[in-house]
């Protein structure tokens, strides 16, 4: 019994293992497909052209 008491819930175990996977799929899309990143908007102030 005292081995399950400092056992985290399964869905903290489920949730940061999901969490720890998006981030390395994330890193191998940016590597495949790196023109996919390039076009995402940042939000940055962008200078205005005439």
């Amino acid at each position: 019994m005292s081995d399950l008491k400092n056992t985290p819930p399964k869905g903290v175990i489920i949730a940061v293992s999901v969490i720890i996977l998006l981030v390395l799929f994330y890193f191998v899309m940016e590597a495949m497909f790196p023109q996919l990143f390039q076009n995402i908007s940042t939000g940055d102030a962008m200078p205005v052209q005439e």
